[in-house]
């Protein structure tokens, strides 16, 4: 932490208690929604729904489908596998119980949970991207709008019960 020292080990141990909730949270929920696309609790786009991913959520079914599939080949990397991602949080776990406590350990295991994280939303980004990139001019048109549509609905669409176009729409 070159340039920025703290002024006490108890402000130290806060603020890395603070980044660690953070970057769990952030991790939490991105490992919760790759957890149900394919998990035991059902459809995937229910939880896509669920989880608020217009940009997904806005496209035709079959584009959808051909996604996640995408993103399932792409998960091949057992580094970012699921139970890749579960051990990672022992390790935080661990690093957390340590004393004394040191703060190197607890980065290196939050800097591997983000890597992980981050290739996942690449992946499936990765993935997205390229069924844009197949789709024509006026199917990008009216795809931006039912993006905009979502976004302006927000949390409305869900308690009205509104769901993602069929394929063809």
């Amino acid at each position: 932490m070159a340039g920025f020292a703290f002024k006490s080990t108890k402000t130290l141990r806060w603020a890395l208690g603070l980044s660690l909730g953070v970057n769990l949270l952030v991790l939490g929920l991105v490992a919760g929604a790759v957890y149900r696309f394919d998990g035991p609790h059902g459809g995937a786009m229910r939880h896509m729904r669920d989880y608020g991913t217009p940009y997904v959520v806005a496209l035709p079914e079959e584009r959808r489908r051909a996604v996640f599939a995408d993103a399932r080949k792409g998960r091949e990397d057992k580094s970012v596998s699921r139970a890749a991602r579960r051990a990672l949080y022992q390790e935080a776990l661990t690093a957390i119980r340590a004393e004394p406590f040191d703060p190197a350990e607890a980065r290196r295991v939050l800097d591997l949970q983000r890597d992980a994280t981050l290739t996942v939303q690449q992946t499936v980004q990765n993935a997205w991207l390229s069924e844009l990139a197949e789709m024509s001019a006026p199917e990008r048109a009216a795809y931006a709008d039912r993006v905009e549509e979502m976004l302006k609905r927000g949390k409305k669409g869900k308690r009205d019960g509104a769901k993602p176009p069929k394929a063809g729409q």
